[in-house]
Order: structure tokens, then C-alpha cells, then sequence
């Protein structure tokens, strides 16, 4: 199951449509053969795993043949000695596609589409357009008849993705532009309940809830630069990950640097280029990230805190709030993943001494909460219980910023006043029950 929902799987299903196939470029699984099959006809190559971002590109001449991975060039006689590396350094085990380029990879545009819908019954939408790198995604002016039958030609592969993955509610795909106005869709990538950006989505399409959640988008070198322009400090963020590993603080500075906090440690890049390569390199070759307006939390003794909340759906009374509490996050990390102390609301915000009072905030996170926990029920179905981190900042603003369906519920048990843990226990119970 897992090789279909992989990005060969992905193609053979859109592969099977006369209107999307015309779209696709050559594709197959990497084996021996089909490595010197490609070469034969192709000049242009890309090896991609069934699953991640990772790309290395091959390029075919007389002289040999240059593979390029992570910016490193490596040349190679004849191809035995090219798949003898592949199989050794880039595979290692793991089933690979091979996909074919039909012009220089250099002369091609790309851009991210993210097509999202409400539940599984409902229409997919284009509700993000997402530049790769220093190119602007087309306007409304120049080719508009284009950009009409694109629409198109993504609405109708989402929907033969929908049909095959009816749990997936939001995809993006990737798609290449030459500089004759050609089109092809060279990658699709399925964003499940658990992806961050297939949730930022769900919740973005609720009119109610979008004040409450941070300035989000797919992180490229365009979109990385533009957030850091308009916010000076921004987090990234991989779609799917727990426990705040792979979390990434930036900020830029005032003399032109910029600073990457990661868990304890910082360092300094001296330009964008720099911090780019470094960032790509360590993460974003690595796993699909996200982008993010960071959230200036509020802070106790210097220590930014967030308030863990848990939701749970009781038959009768709908999402109903069922424990609160405040983690400060530990000395030094600019995450509360890593509790340094844990609190009550009351105590925190008595602490903290921001514009808000202790009633206010608790109205307004129950309101939020209850809102989301219904949204992401309707999107994803068979919801029980909900762990959201909430955050305030220093001027008293509340913002949601993510949701765990599986959430730890450890924080609450070490807490003094158990008698949050017993409250959420029994409704888990309870619920099991009625099962």
C-alpha cells in the first residue's frame, strides 16, 4: 500500500487518463534497465525516491555522464559506473523513480499548486499557488487561456487522486513551465490528516478561524525570502514531524545576516544564498517543510510559554474542552517541546502580565478550540480527541498553532491537580465504550 501511494503509484493512476497523460513526463521505477532505457533516449534526467523531496539530476553527452546531488557534481564514464553510485550512495536500499526532462532543467519555471477539499464528498480547489524560486507564478493577463486549461488539468488529476486516496484531503503538485508556455505536471505529492499543511488549509477554509492562525505557506527560496522581508523572524517547520524535531527559528538582523536557532544552538549565515543553501541542505532536501510568521509568545522569567488544551467530542454536547495548561518552554529554546515548568492558565498569565485577563483568554480558547476541533472533524471524520497548541503573544493576541490528533497526555498526569488527567481519562473511556 505504501508503493502506491508513492510517486510511481501517483503516476501510473493519473498515467491512466488520455487528458492528464499528455501532461506527465516519461516515469518509471529504477532498475538497471530502465536506467539505460532513460539514457538512450534522453539527455536530461531526475531520480526521486518514492517518497520525499530529494532530486538528483543527470545529465547525458558524449563526454560521459554528470550527476548532480546537493549541488555536488560527479562525473562518470558510462553508466554502469553512474547506477554502481546511485545503488551505493544515493538508493541505499530504497526504491528509487527514474523521470525523464524533456528540455534543460535549467530553462524550466516551477510552481507549487495546492488543491485542498472540505471531506471526501467534497469539490477539490486550487487554494494556494506556491513559487519554487525567483520566478512569479503567471498573471491573470498573460496567458489566460493557459492558466484556464491548467486549472483544469489539476482539478481533474486531484480528482483521480481523491478517488484513489479517499482519506487525502489536500495534494500539491508540482508543475514545470518552459519558456515556450508548455506545461507539465512533473510531481504530486498526497498531504494526509497529519501533515501540517493539509491542516493549516482545513482550518484556513473556516472564515471564523483565520485571524487566529499565523501567515503559513510551502518553504522555498522565494517563499523563505518573502516571509522573512515581510516578518524579519519566521519558524520552518517539516509538514509531518512531532515533538518539535526539525523546528528551525530564523531571524534577520539588522546589519543584513541572519540567525538560525535550532533547539539550543545558533548560528550566523552572512547572506541569503548562504543561509538558503545551508537550510535546503539540512532540511528541506530532507523532508517537505513548511513556512511560518513566528508568533512573538508571550514569556515568563524570559522563557516563552504556549497552552497545551485538549478537546474531546462527547456525543451530546459536541467538542467540549476538557484540560488546560501553560509549558514554559525550557532555558534557552525558543520552543515549549521541551517544558522547562509547567503551569496553570491563572498562574502563567498572573506571570506573564500581558492585556489579557485570565476569564478573557479562557472564553476566547474555548470558543477557538471548539471551532477548530469541529472544522478538523468535518475535514478528516472520526475524530475523538484533540491536542491543541495555542499561543500568546506579548500583546495578548491568541493564535492557534497546530493541532495533534494523538496528543501526549503524559504533561497532564506529572501535572500537581490530576484531576485534569482523571476528567480527560474518563471521556476517553467513555468514549471507547460507545464504540
Amino acid at each position: 500500500m505504501r508503493e502506491i501511494r508513492g510517486r510511481y503509484g501517483q503516476h501510473k493512476i493519473l498515467k491512466a487518463e488520455p487528458g492528464i497523460s499528455m501532461h506527465l513526463l516519461p516515469a518509471d521505477v529504477l532498475t538497471p534497465l530502465t536506467f539505460s532505457d532513460f539514457l538512450m533516449k534522453y539527455k536530461f534526467i531526475i531520480i526521486k525516491p518514492l517518497f520525499g523531496p530529494q532530486e538528483v539530476r543527470i545529465i547525458a553527452s558524449d563526454d560521459g555522464i554528470e550527476l548532480i546531488d546537493d549541488e555536488q557534481i560527479f562525473h562518470f564514464q558510462n553508466k554502469d559506473q553512474a547506477y554502481e553510485y546511485i545503488t551505493e550512495h544515493i538508493c541505499k536500499g530504497k526504491n528509487y523513480v527514474i523521470q525523464a526532462l524533456l528540455t534543460g532543467p535549467t530553462t524550466l519555471s516551477y510552481f507549487y499548486f495546492t488543491l485542498h477539499r472540505e471531506s471526501a464528498e467534497a469539490n477539490w480547489k486550487v487554494v494556494k499557488s506556491t513559487t519554487a524560486a525567483e520566478t512569479s507564478v503567471p498573471d491573470r493577463v498573460k496567458g489566460l487561456v493557459k492558466l484556464w486549461k491548467l486549472k483544469i488539468l489539476l482539478l481533474f488529476a486531484a480528482k483521480k487522486l481523491g478517488a484513489a486516496f479517499p482519506k487525502c484531503h489536500t495534494v500539491v503538485m508540482k508543475v514545470a513551465k518552459s519558456p515556450e508556455g508548455k506545461y507539465w505536471l512533473t510531481d504530486t505529492i498526497l498531504h494526509d490528516r497529519n501533515s501540517k499543511w493539509s491542516q493549516y488549509h482545513s482550518l484556513h477554509r473556516k472564515r471564523a478561524l483565520r485571524p487566529f492562525l499565523p501567515a503559513t505557506d510551502l518553504c522555498t527560496k522565494k517563499t523563505l525570502f518573502a516571509f522573512l522581508n515581510t516578518y524579519s523572524k519566521v519558524v520552518i517547520k517539516p509538514c509531518v514531524g512531532q515533538q518539535g524535531q526539525g523546528i528551525v527559528k530564523i531571524s534577520a538582523t539588522g546589519d543584513a545576516t541572519f540567525e538560525v536557532h535550532e533547539m539550543q544552538g545558533k548560528l550566523i549565515k552572512t547572506d541569503y544564498d548562504e543561509l538558503f543553501e545551508y537550510i535546503f541542505e539540512q532540511y528541506l532536501s530532507q523532508k517537505d517543510y513548511i513556512v511560518q510568521q513566528l508568533i512573538s509568545l508571550a514569556k515568563i522569567n524570559g522563557c516563552p510559554f504556549d497552552i497545551r488544551v485538549i478537546t474531546q467530542n462527547v456525543e451530546d454536547d459536541g467538542w467540549i474542552v476538557t484540560g488546560v495548561i501553560v509549558k514554559v518552554a525550557a532555558k534557552g529554546y525558543f520552543i515549549s517541546n521541551r517544558a522547562g515548568n509547567l503551569l496553570t492558565l491563572e498562574k502563567a498569565l498572573s506571570s506573564a502580565e500581558i492585556g489579557i485577563s485570565v476569564e478573557n483568554a479562557g472564553k476566547w480558547i474555548e470558543i477557538i478550540t471548539q471551532k477548530a476541533s469541529s472544522r478538523l472533524n468535518q475535514n478528516i471524520g472520526e475524530l475523538s480527541i484533540i491536542g491543541f497548541d495555542i499561543g500568546i503573544d506579548d500583546k495578548g493576541e491568541i493564535w492557534v498553532i497546530e493541532g495533534n490528533y494523538v496528543p501526549s497526555l503524559s504533561m497532564f498526569y506529572m501535572f500537581d491537580n490530576n484531576e485534569i488527567h482523571e476528567r480527560i481519562s474518563y471521556y476517553i473511556k467513555k468514549y471507547k465504550k460507545s464504540d
